[in-house]
């Protein structure tokens, strides 16, 4: 692609699922032999490179880009996005249409995209995983509270569409302290005062909510930053991850955990449909209604991020918790069952590598 000169503009240097993503795509790229520059601008079309067309390709919300002055510099405009409810929010749709095409990474994305009002061409340019990263040799987590438990892992933002009160309390209700149980969270807050004192007292003050006094099975929360080696050694440390998310665009913790052996329980509609089935994960019943519902109720503990989630017409998943428990008891009970589902779910993350990404987003941005 000597034509071809791309701009990647997107948060390579975050260190979250959507900074991940960044990365890997624009390596898979390079792999690809695409001639990506990160940030900045290229100048004018005119005076940019003799010959080459120029493409941005933007990886963030669509809601700053000036496309009079970026129609000036580049031939080809295109968004690299994700999004985890039936519909977008509406003032989004505009600046949306003004691209010259859309990438996202499932096909939840594409059918939330289109049922919004989206008109220019959609493409679907999948999630990969690391496999030789993500492993299921990776040494485990050094956690002695964990030694002779079945361990449930966790790995989420400290937010609301991620449904923490039902994590915990499908916990607490279904096991006692008599099970030979752990669950294990590795969470984050969102703003400087959503440290992780405030996320345990956030949890703590839920439970006494609930009316639960008595000692419950244990639950560890890990807050703190972690290097590369003691997060995949979170995902071996467990017998079965588990998430019962709102929505999803993606949910890249389900590929490093089935990639890593271990297979999923989590709910059954989001973008993770996409790679999750029967064979390597456990479902959670669910039905479709309001972000408002929840974030209004009694129940909620995170943050609600409302100005993205709270618009007409939106909707998204609300897991039954009885199900959740059910799936719980179930994993719980049938470890020789998560080894299995594991064993799949390494398998299927086999073809799903960053370098087909690549090689499909290559493509996208051949297209004239």
């Amino acid at each position: 692609m000597a034509n071809v000169q791309v701009v990647w503009r997107g948060p390579v240097n975050l260190a979250s699922g959507l900074g991940i993503a960044s990365r890997e795509y624009v390596s898979a790229l390079k792999r690809q032999g695409v001639n990506v520059k990160v940030g900045g601008s290229l100048g004018s079309r005119k005076n940019s490179g003799l010959n080459k067309r120029k493409v941005l390709i933007y990886h963030q919300l669509p809601r700053k880009l000036n496309f009079a002055q970026e129609r000036k510099r580049f031939d080809r405009i295109i968004l690299n996005t994700v999004w985890e409810t039936t519909r977008i929010p509406q003032s989004w749709l505009s600046k949306i249409n003004k691209f010259d095409a859309v990438c996202v990474p499932t096909i939840h994305n594409k059918i939330a995209l289109r049922q919004s009002g989206i008109k220019v061409p959609i493409f679907i340019v999948p999630h990969g995983v690391n496999t030789e990263k993500f492993k299921p040799a990776n040494k485990k987590y050094p956690l002695p509270s964990a030694k002779g438990r079945f361990v449930f892992v966790s790995v989420f933002g400290f937010q609301h569409r991620k449904n923490p009160e039902a994590l915990l309390r499908a916990y607490w209700e279904q096991f006692s302290a008599t099970d030979k149980v752990l669950l294990v969270i590795k969470t984050n807050g969102y703003a400087r005062h959503e440290t992780g004192q405030w996320i345990r007292r956030q949890i703590e003050g839920y439970k006494k909510k609930l009316g639960i006094h008595k000692k419950t099975a244990p639950v560890v929360v890990m807050t703190e930053r972690m290097s590369p080696s003691q997060l995949k050694g979170i995902y071996t440390l467990g017998n079965v991850f588990v998430l019962p998310t709102r929505g999803e665009g993606v949910g890249l913790p389900f590929l490093e955990s089935l990639s890593s052996g271990v297979p999923v329980i989590t709910t059954g509609w989001g973008g993770h449909m996409d790679f999750l089935n029967h064979r390597n994960s456990f479902f959670i019943k669910y039905k479709l209604q309001s972000p408002q519902i929840s974030m209004d109720s009694k129940h909620a503990i995170s943050r609600r991020f409302r100005s993205l989630f709270s618009g007409k017409g939106q909707r998204w998943a609300e897991p039954d918790l009885s199900s959740l428990k059910s799936q719980m008891r179930l994993a719980y009970y049938h470890p020789e069952l998560c080894k299995r589902k594991g064993r799949q779910g390494r398998q299927d993350t086999k073809k799903l590598s960053w370098n087909r990404a690549g090689a499909i987003l290559k493509k996208v941005i051949e297209m004239k």
